[in-house]
């Protein structure tokens, strides 16, 4: 299994800047700071950073599941929800409680614009409950986004994708991709009609709250990592043609400059992105000729530690703001967000993560 890993966490670190980069251009205009919000490359990279996340998230599940099936003839559910678990409820918990427990009641972590993050308070029992079960993604379409917190709705993605995931190849493992290619196109007849009918048997709120679930649940992207996955395992001929030299660098290029464009295909945006990822995934982790080109021991260190990185990169900028504005210098916020980014994932991930991390060797 190790083949397929190199350059992944490379890649794990450019999504989560990404993210970070749109939120710094977010918040700056929240806190009323000369910014470049309006440009579509800032409004469109922070989704598609999770979308890439989301993809390699698929790629690498269904790869792992499809090892373990090859080696030991059987998956373990146990130790494949286990293995999650001690990965990802720790640091999800531990920045659920600081969102709704802690940066409520600290003045300096306020934030200025109520209209996009409402005060967490009044509505923090019935809300909290989203959060606490990992349905974060239902919680938010409901009560708002919540400071500091709200980023966790991709965990509860991942979460419920995790849920159902490796009962596809227990149960169909010949049908897989069939399986896949339906969860798909079911998402998208999901997504129209939320979108763009009137459902004469659910109230108006209620579709609005599927809508903003569906929007969350990007099903479809990791879907698609898992076929390319299969794909791969099965040394499926169509591969040969997306590992042509062509075919990739063309696929970076194309992507690199759609993203700086910000263009937006509209219904099939995160489809037509993730399909590009997709192939830039298999390329970087499985072609022969490229599985070097972006690894290196500072960029694979940073993407072991993009999850934190991912989830506390917003008390991160905060910080840099306030600390901006009280100097009046405004070019300082990208390198101290950064910079104290990766200083508490560090130590995070040293400190906190890692205990878990350990127990994970009992559940191979």
């Amino acid at each position: 299994m190790k083949k397929i890993y190199p350059n992944l966490n490379s890649l794990r670190f450019i999504a989560a800047s990404l993210v970070i980069i749109h939120h710094i251009e977010l918040y700056k205009s929240l806190f009323g700071l000369k910014n470049y919000w309006n440009i579509p490359f800032f409004q469109i990279i922070g989704k598609l950073g999770v979308v890439l996340f989301f993809v390699l998230s698929g790629f690498l599940i269904t790869s792992l599941l499809l090892h373990e099936k090859e080696i030991k003839h059987q998956i373990s559910i146990k130790n494949f929800y286990l293995r999650r678990v001690l990965r990802i409820w720790p640091l999800y918990y531990l920045i659920v409680f600081l969102g709704f427990f802690v940066y409520p009641y600290i003045p300096f972590f306020d934030i200025p614009d109520k209209n996009i993050f409402p005060d967490v308070i009044p509505n923090r029992i019935p809300n909290i409950f989203y959060f606490l079960t990992i349905f974060a993604n239902v919680g938010i379409p409901i009560y708002g986004e919540v400071p500091y917190t709200s980023q966790t709705w991709s965990i509860a993605t991942e979460e419920q994708f995790y849920l159902f995931w490796p009962f596809i190849f227990i149960l169909f493992p010949k049908k897989s991709v069939r399986i896949m290619v339906a969860i798909i196109i079911g998402y998208w007849i999901i997504k129209y009609l939320l979108n763009y009918t009137h459902l004469p048997f659910i109230n108006g709120r209620i579709q609005e709250i599927l809508k903003g679930f569906i929007f969350y649940f990007n099903i479809n992207c990791m879907a698609l990592g898992g076929i390319f996955a299969v794909l791969i395992h099965s040394k499926n001929l169509f591969i040969n043609i997306l590992f042509e030299k062509k075919v990739f660098y063309f696929s970076v290029v194309t992507t690199i400059l759609l993203l700086l464009f910000g263009v937006n295909f509209g219904f099939f945006h995160y489809d037509i992105y993730a399909f590009l990822f997709a192939v830039i995934i298999i390329n970087l982790a499985c072609n022969d000729q490229f599985q070097n080109i972006l690894e290196n021991r500072i960029t694979s260190y940073l993407g072991s530690i993009s999850y934190g990185i991912y989830m506390y990169h917003f008390v991160a900028l905060t910080i840099a703001i306030r600390t901006a504005i009280y100097f009046d210098t405004l070019w300082i916020i990208y390198p101290i967000t950064f910079i104290i980014t990766f200083t508490i994932s560090h130590y995070s991930y040293k400190y906190f993560e890692n205990f878990f991390l350990k127990l994970k060797s009992k559940f191979i």
